[in-house]
């Protein structure tokens, strides 16, 4: 069975992980942040994902990610379980 994942831990791991990938301050990326208006490009999108998908063993699907537009958005996806669920 699946671990819960907790709200506030998951949005602290985006926000480092994005931090890393963009080379920002973590202090400067908050849930209501667009992640085009951070500046993720497509290349960072995918690097994001990689770390994304190891960090909470979600797997993320093209169609997903096309929905995710927020830094809380990729928060909320995560602690609902993402699309790879528990399929094992």
């Amino acid at each position: 069975m699946e671990e819960a994942l907790h709200r506030d831990e998951v949005a602290l791991k985006v926000r480092e992980l994005l931090a890393e990938t963009l080379h920002r301050d973590v202090a400067g990326i908050s849930l209501d942040d667009r992640l085009e208006d951070l500046g993720v490009a497509s290349i960072d999108l995918i690097t994001l994902v990689f770390e994304l998908e190891d960090a909470f063993g979600r797997t993320l699907e093209d169609e997903d990610i096309a929905g995710l537009t927020t830094v809380g958005s990729v928060v909320d996806f995560l602690v609902a379980g993402g699309a790879g669920g528990v399929d094992d």
